[in-house]
């Protein structure tokens, strides 16, 4: 049986078109999160789970440079046409959880800004700890976690994915890995994604 851990599970629902994620283009919360105060207006970006990488794709033409990380074929060739296309855009065919800042073919670096929308949620509700631990070792010291939450909510976190999660679950799997610098609500959520909002983390400052 094949599990999410595998990038065989995600290329099975790209291949039966279950591809729920896919809205063809960047996610309109975060364009309009370009526009927000707290939007950093320059940094290097790590995208996990980029998919077909319009977001990753949206944060280069910004001005940024990207690296776009995912390990379903077919996300992997839609980074790689990407890549080719942006000089500012890095692909790498990788399962996120083997991300290294020492190791130049799983990523090499520390990056100011790590992005996600809908992966953490995708993932294994049993591999959040080991996500936000990924993170924490990509992220500058004095870098940003821009985290999309979708959904935010109290459903069982076995449904899915894409996997719920709730304040209280975050609250306690946060506390002393990242500080919670703010929350932003999101008005303009594509159809069916329920509640979200962005989180943005930061290492805590001695």
């Amino acid at each position: 049986m094949l599990t999410q851990n595998l990038p065989d599970f995600w290329e099975s629902l790209y291949s039966k078109g279950k591809d729920y994620w896919n809205a063809g283009k960047a996610t309109p919360a975060l364009l309009d999160f370009f526009e927000n105060p707290s939007c950093p207006k320059s940094g290097s970006v790590l995208v996990p789970g980029a998919a077909y990488g319009y977001d990753a794709e949206a944060w280069a033409k910004r001005g940024h440079d990207v690296l776009a990380v995912d390990f379903c074929p077919t996300s992997v060739d839609a980074l790689d046409k990407l890549s080719r296309t942006y000089k500012n855009i890095r692909s790498l065919d990788l399962d996120l959880f083997n991300l290294s800042p020492k190791d130049p073919k799983k990523g090499g670096e520390t990056f100011d800004i790590i992005y996600d929308y809908g992966t953490f949620n995708a993932i294994h509700p049993g591999r959040r700890d080991e996500y936000f631990e990924m993170c924490y070792r990509m992220m500058k010291d004095e870098g940003l976690l821009i985290i999309l939450m979708s959904p935010l909510s109290n459903d069982s976190t076995m449904k899915g994915p894409p996997h719920a999660t709730s304040e209280g679950e975050l609250m306690a799997r946060l506390d002393g890995i990242f500080d919670i610098v703010e929350r932003i609500p999101v008005t303009n959520s594509l159809p069916g994604k329920g509640k979200e909002e962005f989180w943005l983390l930061k290492k805590p400052q001695e």
